[in-house]
């Protein structure tokens, strides 16, 4: 799981993209107030296999806020939490990259999330 800031008014474009050969994945999103203990909005889908691009835009949220991402896959009997790579890290962006941590060989993102911020404009 990764956890981020946000401050109020910002609006986040994001988009799930999940590499050709991958198994099945599940992605989620909760957005919380500040303090709060439960989400205010929640998003998430199953992606792989025919369905590897998905987009959705978070609205302004009208005071700062928390996210909470995960990314999850398929094991036998039910689902088990990826490893989250950090790939890109910037006021503007971040990039998170989820792959099973089981599995041997080269690190490879099975999942990648891309978020992409626009600050609130500030009156002149």
């Amino acid at each position: 799981m990764h956890r981020l800031d946000l401050p109020a008014g910002s609006t986040i474009r994001f988009t799930a993209t999940a590499r050709a050969d991958v198994a099945p994945h599940q992605w989620g999103i909760e957005v919380f107030a500040i303090e709060a203990s439960a989400p205010h909005l929640t998003y998430g889908s199953a992606i792989g296999g025919h369905d590897r691009d998905q987009r959705i835009d978070i609205p302004a949220q009208p005071g700062d806020c928390r996210l909470e991402v995960k990314s999850r896959h398929a094991v036998v009997g039910g689902w088990a939490d990826d490893a989250c790579t950090i790939n890109e890290d910037t006021p503007g962006q971040l990039i998170l990259g989820f792959s099973d941590a089981s599995l041997p060989g080269v690190h490879r993102d099975d999942v990648v999330l891309n978020f992409v911020f626009k600050a609130p404009a500030r009156a002149a």
